[in-house]
Order: structure tokens, then sequence, then C-alpha cells
């Protein structure tokens, strides 16, 4: 009978998927997006979703600019659910009734990551574009079209 062996070699991780890409990823919408660093999951979800692709961002932009979100539905990421569970153990964020936000260990990590212009380059320009123009009251009224 024949064996196999198999030599172990390192396997490079999606940047997607490193947690701290993702926890620094949702300090920042919960920093830029949100209304005094607060957002609700919802509204995680659909910026971390927007700011994966440039056409999604300029979706958010127009929709931002219309003051109504049109699209049917957008991706969850599970990525981001362990990230913000991390987070909070880290204490960078809280949960609240409906969402998470900054602390302020959060907000200093946001300060240095916005203060160093060589990380996360693209997200923070897409952020700092859609700004706080989407609201809660928006995601609301188009994530309650699912039921």
């Amino acid at each position: 009978m024949a064996t196999l062996k198999f030599t172990s070699r390192p396997m490079p991780v999606l940047v997607d998927l490193r947690p701290m890409y993702k926890i620094c990823q949702a300090l920042l919408i919960l920093d830029r997006t949100g209304y005094k660093g607060k957002c609700s999951l919802v509204k995680l979800h659909l910026m971390n979703w927007a700011i994966k692709e440039q056409r999604h961002v300029n979706t958010m932009i127009l929709a931002a600019e219309l003051g109504e979100i049109t699209l049917p539905i957008w991706g969850f990421d599970p990525a981001l659910s362990i990230a913000l569970k991390l987070a909070c153990g880290d204490q960078l964020i809280e949960p609240t009734k409906t969402g998470f936000i900054l602390t302020d260990k959060g907000r200093e990590l946001v300060k240095k990551i916005m203060s160093d212009g060589t990380v996360m380059t693209d997200e923070k320009a897409a952020l700092i574009a859609i700004g706080r123009k989407i609201t809660e009251d928006m995601v609301k009224t188009v994530s309650k079209e699912w039921d």
C-alpha cells in the first residue's frame, strides 16, 4: 500500500480575513460614519460591504446625496462579527442596545490609524467620502424592506 507524505507550508491569510485588519476597519467605520462613534450592527455591516469595492462606495455616496438607500440587500461578513467580539474583548468598543460605540482606547487607535498615511488609505478615503450622511434612519428604513 502506498503512503502519502505531507510537508507543511506556510499559508498566507487574505488581508480581509485578518482579525486586526477587520478590527481597524470596524473602528474606522464607527469613527467616520457613526454619530459620536456609535453605529448599529446593520450599519456596520453596510459600511463594511461598501468599502470593499469602489462601485459600492459610489452607491453609498449617491444614497447620501439622495437621502435614501436604494439597495435591496447587501453582504453581511462573518469576519466582521468576529472582529467586533475581539474589539469588545480588547475594550476598543462597547456594545449598546442596537450596535457598538467607540471607547477612549478605540478612539486613540483610530487617531493613530488616521495619522499614518501609509495604512488603510483606500478605506479611509472611502469612509471620509461617505461621511456621516448615511443615517441610522436610512439604514433602518431599507432594512425593514427585508421582511
